[in-house]
């Protein structure tokens, strides 16, 4: 089992999926095999509702967004008008377009973010 396999079950654990006891009893002795393979460090944190250490990290606003100071300085903007016009960004991966998008989504709709944005990335099709 590779360490995306984890990562799969771990997701599956954190969001009620997979609950029975048999995924619950797999998960577990896979969680432990895997902890003595590279020494606990799977890129989880510890803990019910394990979430990849990227994700709990990830900036949740505008502000806490480091790096490509005109770009985040536009989407500011944008947030404190409330004004969304279309927009393109681009960049090569890991950049911090989407996280800086999911910023400005959060800084619009507040609480309503998680229900009313739809995600859709090019590379999800890949």
């Amino acid at each position: 089992m590779d360490d995306s396999d984890d990562v799969q079950m771990a997701l599956e654990q954190s969001s009620g999926d997979g609950k029975d006891a048999k995924s619950s009893s797999s998960a577990d002795s896979s969680k432990s095999s895997s902890s003595s393979k590279d020494g606990g460090k799977e890129g989880l944190i510890s803990g019910a509702g394990s979430v990849p250490w990227v994700e709990k990290h990830r900036p949740r606003t505008l502000k806490d967004v480091v790096g490509n100071e005109d770009t985040v300085a536009r989407l500011r903007v944008i947030a404190q008008h409330g004004n969304m016009p279309n927009v393109i960004i681009t960049g090569p991966p890991g950049t911090g377009k989407t996280t800086s998008v999911q910023c400005l989504a959060r800084e619009l709709l507040g609480d309503q973010m998680e229900q009313a944005v739809l995600e859709l990335n090019a590379s999800d099709a890949r």
